[in-house]
């Protein structure tokens, strides 16, 4: 059986914007331990863990897409299911790397920012499997793309410390990243904005104000 061609592209699509996301993670990351080599001290088994659990995560976004491209439907969704163990594991290490973070540095503000992610990923990614249980496939590969694009502020952070500029900086870029690459995927795909994407990138944004409004009440 042959996909329609716009489920081809729109899976292509969403691989390739997958395997950008993590293109960047790693140049991100790899700039960072090259150009400020003190953080190699921090890169604990938990730490190295969780990073290669996203990078796991990314891989998985990109073969899924692809896998879905080709109608190989049976791999795509064993490796869906698969998903959820993976899922966990990010989101331990994460907290844990976080909670540890605020406290033995100082920088509680760090773990605010990485458990917001957190906050806007879980229930994006509750909502893509809903979606694919529905049959909505397109609301399905968007609430994955806005999950994982709330899971990358880490990644903008390292580029932004990098150049020297201000911390706050990342979080000031991710919605209007977030947002131009689920509208322009939307767009490319239906020539609109679908309301699925309007609701789930409002919630996102949602979180990020909510965010930085108790990042202003704690330390301003």
């Amino acid at each position: 059986m042959r996909a329609p061609k716009s489920h081809v592209r729109a899976n292509i699509l969403m691989g390739n914007i997958a395997l950008g996301l993590l293109g960047f993670t790693l140049v991100a990351f790899g700039a960072k331990a090259i150009f400020h080599p003190e953080v190699q001290a921090r890169y604990t088994p938990i730490v190295v863990f969780h990073a290669g659990s996203m990078i796991a995560w990314l891989m998985l976004l990109a073969s899924q897409s692809f896998l879905a491209a080709r109608f190989k439907l049976a791999a795509h969704r064993a490796t869906g299911r698969a998903s959820i163990a993976l899922v966990g594991a990010m989101l331990v290490s994460g907290s844990v790397i976080s909670w540890r973070i605020g406290l033995e540095l100082g920088r509680p503000e760090v773990t605010v920012v990485n458990l917001a992610a957190f906050v806007t990923f879980i229930p994006l990614y509750l909502a893509a499997l809903h979606f694919a249980r529905q049959r909505d496939i397109a609301a399905h590969r968007q609430a994955m793309l806005i999950a994982t694009l709330a899971l990358m502020t880490p990644a903008y952070a390292r580029v932004v410390q990098v150049l020297g500029l201000p911390d706050p900086v990342a979080i000031g870029v991710q919605p209007p990243i977030t947002i131009a690459i689920a509208v322009a995927y939307d767009w490319v795909l239906h020539g609109r904005v679908t309301r699925p994407v309007l609701v789930m990138l409002g919630f996102s944004v949602a979180v990020v104000v909510v965010m930085v409004g108790v990042l202003a009440v704690w330390f301003l």
